[in-house]
């Protein structure tokens, strides 16, 4: 119960209402640098890295890039595998390293966390990316399910 003059964090508020975080204006660009630019940078095909980097990064410009994410977003062919169906995907994805959570970008929960099977579900209904393993592993969805991809690519080796 809100009482004046006590200060609740938003975690005691996802503790106890069981809610995944979201972002917070403080908290956008901390996601675009963890999640998002490296996701960008390693499945975007090179010459629109920089624009979607750019539109995605500032809230004004954001929904633009959503809007090409929905419909005609560009990959690397280098790293998206085309899926037929999302019959599987959580545990194609997990087979790869993902753990059990994945951030969204898209959907009407963008920039959240949620549990990987229900992130899943959600880019399947609105079309959108996960985020499991940012800069290596992701899944894509377009919109009403017409073009599914798995986003993976391997951790670089060093060369002795």
């Amino acid at each position: 119960m809100w009482e004046p003059g006590v200060s609740r964090s938003s975690d005691d508020f996802n503790n106890r209402f069981n809610t995944e975080r979201c972002h917070t204006k403080n908290g956008e660009t901390t996601y675009f640098i963890k999640y998002e630019e490296p996701t960008i940078r390693a499945f975007i095909a090179p010459e629109k890295r920089d624009r979607y980097t750019q539109l995605l990064s500032k809230p004004i410009r954001r929904q633009d890039a959503l809007n090409t994410l929905y419909h005609a977003i560009a990959f690397d062919p280098r790293w998206a595998k085309s899926i037929k169906s999302s019959s599987g995907v959580v545990e194609m994805l997990q087979a790869s390293g993902a753990e059990s959570k994945g951030y969204l970008i898209g959907t009407s929960k963008d920039q959240c966390i949620l549990p990987l099977d229900e992130a899943i579900a959600r880019v399947e209904y609105e079309s959108g990316i996960v985020v499991c393993i940012p800069g290596r592993l992701a899944y894509y969805c377009g919109e009403n399910g017409e073009r599914r991809m798995m986003l993976e690519r391997g951790i670089a080796t060093q060369n002795p």
